[in-house]
């Protein structure tokens, strides 16, 4: 009977207090496999994500990605040398990394290696401590035990590039396979990076062969065996001249060859061959891409929509499925309700997953839940969500809205239930293009269409429907982000063409009072540094921040929008060396998100992430590929548990986040939270204390009242490195956490257990 274990990857924790302040964590998709290696009692896979294993011993699985070794995220390829005990991985940007003995050792120089056109790794080949990498290119030979490129052969005539697409080794020959044929030469032929030393294998009994592209090479039983592309896509089998073994085609084959059988694996079928040349066929695969037998009787398969297969004897005995995202593709990312939404679509803004079916992924309770084309009622290219009590609003960037409640009963909201308010566009009778969703203090939805009349509407608590009209003035254009100030002035983002406010003067029903402006680069109409507005975002002092292609810019006054004094969008003007410029002016920002500390998170289009004080005028933090293990300098988007400082990063290769060290302020001072504590003799980290009053006065002292530290909190949340005034780490004892608000009225004390 077979068994399908569908094994959550576990974090250490989840959305709680308990996790070291400067933590990282992915939150990657790692239910597409497509490719493995077998090693001893671990089977390796390559997902979307990185790099994960299933133990066989105790059926666990643990992740390995940039955040924990490995220099890259795309991972393309995975293979094992037995001899010398090395994974060898290579990444789409044809980076290489060699695990062994958990050590992970980069490879960089293949990466580096200018080329014109193309550049990838196509397979990878092992024998005597070395593995023969087949590149568009050529081959490159890697020393496994020196960690050393070793060689590399041009095998195109006159020395041009020549795409290998696998080599193998029988007897005292190296041959490979390309798209122009076979070539062979002596294997321990000393001068093989010199293309004369190559021959071009013309033992066909069909000379139409010889310039074949070949796709795949490999030895059994002391016979060569390839597999030829295109309409005479067969294999093909070699004693002295090559004859067809398999009189049908392949859509897709990737050759494994193990000491007992052949095995070609071609998407929903694998054909398995033996040492008498005698087939089997499995079939019925969903998205194989490639198998390795671990034993004679028991192969493993990747599957890019099963994940991780076993059969034994032809059968499927055990499927494992990793709970993750449904993919990397990020459009925005929302965090309330204890949930994390991922929205997988896209629209205009990016120009990116038009018509993508993923639909959306949320975290909850330590698991993920993801919901596709048919779970939001065959509703197309997510790009935002927003939560009223038990209901989850997705808002379509085709479909309208769909709502979601109790997780489970869909209503899909379009232009028959809504009374017209959510029209159509334009040009198509079909496609209502819902761009961005938010929830008033009234529990009133609203949210911006596109190529309409009336543009932002509105859902009031009772199920009634409002949508209204700026006369023309941007009625029937595309918008992305929409905003709610502390007056209750709806902001939106008008796509490439700066912003409108609009007041409705809190009478959604009479539209006579109702007010706007439309927001442009011309001073005293807006002051915006471009009118290609990419994220606004409010700060817990009521300012709006705004996120262009030429920068940052903060409307302080946003209540006087329609007073027509002081009310113009600001650069802020920061010191560079012996000059001022215009923060992140040659920047496009893409989010912008402000922490529990009133600070700004802020998300660029290629220079990484960072971290501002509350006026913009630090830098406290910037992050980067080559600085952090962050995944990729183009940041998507951001959010914050608010509840314990974690900020989670959306990149266009996946999504990931950060333990800061700062939290949401409480209302009121009651019972505080300390982590870790006690504080072990081995823990360097920072202490965190939580559950503050917004910037909390805080002193440490001894059990006799001796002043060790003080400091002001940052948000909710105080941080302490375990060291007196004298920076000597402290010694073993209770200290005791005292924390006011600024005026001294909101008190609490706790406790912190130090060993040294």
């Amino acid at each position: 009977m077979m068994r399908i274990l569908f094994l959550i990857i576990f974090p250490l924790v989840s959305f709680t207090q308990d996790v070291e302040i400067g933590y990282w964590k992915d939150y990657l998709a790692y239910n597409q496999v497509t490719d493995l290696a077998i090693v001893n009692e671990k089977t390796y896979c390559i997902a979307q994500g990185g790099v994960f294993y299933y133990n066989n011993e105790d059926n666990s699985i643990n992740r390995i990605s940039k955040i924990n070794g490995l220099s890259e995220n795309q991972a393309e390829q995975i293979a094992f040398d037995e001899i010398s005990n090395t994974i060898l991985i290579s990444y789409e940007n044809c980076n290489i990394d060699l695990v062994q003995e958990n050590e992970i050792i980069n490879i960089p120089d293949v990466k580096r290696k200018e080329i014109s056109g193309v550049k990838k790794i196509n397979n990878v080949y092992f024998k005597n401590n070395l593995a023969y990498l087949s590149c568009s290119f050529g081959v490159v030979v890697l020393d496994l035990i020196k960690k050393e490129i070793k060689d590399t052969y041009k095998i195109g005539e006159n020395g041009v590039y020549l795409e290998i697409n696998q080599t193998t080794i029988i007897e005292e020959d190296i041959y490979v396979a390309t798209n122009q044929g076979l070539y062979y030469s002596e294997a321990n032929n000393q001068f093989l990076s010199d293309y004369t030393q190559w021959t071009k294998d013309t033992f066909f009994t069909d000379s139409t062969l010889i310039n074949a592209s070949f796709t795949n090479i490999g030895s059994f039983n002391n016979l060569l065996i390839s597999i030829i592309e295109g309409q005479k896509d067969y294999l093909f089998i070699k004693n002295q001249t090559w004859e067809k073994l398999i009189d049908y085609g392949f859509e897709r084959p990737q050759l494994n060859i193990s000491a007992n059988n052949i095995y070609i694996t071609d998407s929903n079928l694998i054909t398995i061959i033996n040492s008498n040349l005698q087939e089997n066929v499995i079939t019925n695969f969903a998205d194989a891409y490639t198998c390795e037998e671990k034993r004679e009787d028991e192969i493993w398969i990747a599957d890019k929509t099963d994940g991780l297969l076993k059969y034994i004897g032809g059968v499927e005995t055990e499927r494992y499925m990793v709970n993750s995202p449904v993919s990397n593709k990020i459009y925005s990312l929302e965090f309330f309700s204890n949930k994390l939404f991922i929205n997988h679509g896209g629209h205009m803004n990016f120009s990116v997953n038009m018509l993508n079916n993923d639909g959306a992924s949320f975290y909850k309770n330590l698991t993920w839940k993801n919901l596709d084309f048919f779970d939001l009622n065959r509703a197309r290219d997510i790009v935002g969500v927003a939560s009223i009590g038990n209901a989850d609003y997705y808002a379509s960037w085709y479909n309208g809205i769909s709502k979601m409640e109790d997780e489970t009963h869909i209503i899909k909201y379009g232009y028959q239930n809504t009374g017209g308010v959510l029209d159509t566009t334009f040009y198509s009778n079909n496609r209502i293009q819902i761009s961005d969703l938010v929830v008033d203090n009234n529990n009133n939805l609203w949210g911006l269409n596109s190529q309409v009349e009336k543009p932002l509407f509105v859902k009031k608590s009772d199920d009634s429907w409002f949508s209204f009209s700026m006369n023309q003035n941007i009625d029937g254009l595309y918008f992305d982000e929409l905003l709610i100030d502390n007056s209750n002035y709806k902001w939106g983002v008008i796509h490439e063409g700066g912003l409108f406010v609009y007041n409705d003067n809190n009478t959604i029903e009479d539209s006579s009072d109702d007010e706007y402006k439309i927001l442009n680069t011309t001073l005293g109409n807006g002051n915006l540094p471009s009118t290609n507005i990419r994220t606004i975002e409010k700060d817990i002092d009521g300012e709006i921040w705004i996120g262009s292609d030429q920068g940052i810019a903060v409307i302080y006054s946003p209540e006087l929008a329609f007073t027509g004094y002081n009310f113009d969008a600001q650069q802020i003007l920061i010191q560079e060396g012996e000059y001022g410029q215009y923060l992140l002016s040659s920047e496009k920002i893409n989010c912008i998100e402000i922490d529990g500390a009133n600070r700004k998170w802020i998300g660029t289009d290629n220079s990484g992430l960072f971290l501002l004080s509350e006026d913009g005028t630090e830098e406290v933090l910037h992050f980067t590929k080559e600085n952090s293990p962050i995944f990729s300098n183009k940041i998507i988007d951001i959010c914050i548990n608010h509840e314990n400082g974690e900020v989670f990063i959306g990149t266009d290769l996946g999504l990931m986040s950060y333990r800061s060290d700062a939290t949401i302020g409480e209302i009121k001072q009651n019972e505080t939270f300390v982590f870790p504590n006690p504080v072990k003799e081995n823990y360097r980290g920072n202490i965190a204390i939580n559950k503050l009053v917004r910037d909390a006065r805080v002193k440490i002292t001894d059990i006799n009242g001796n002043l060790v530290f003080e400091t002001i909190a940052n948000g909710g949340q105080a941080n302490w490195n375990g060291m007196n005034y004298n920076n000597e780490r402290v010694g073993t004892g209770v200290y005791l956490v005292f924390s006011t608000d600024e005026n001294g009225y909101e008190k609490a004390v706790s406790k912190i257990l130090f060993i040294k």
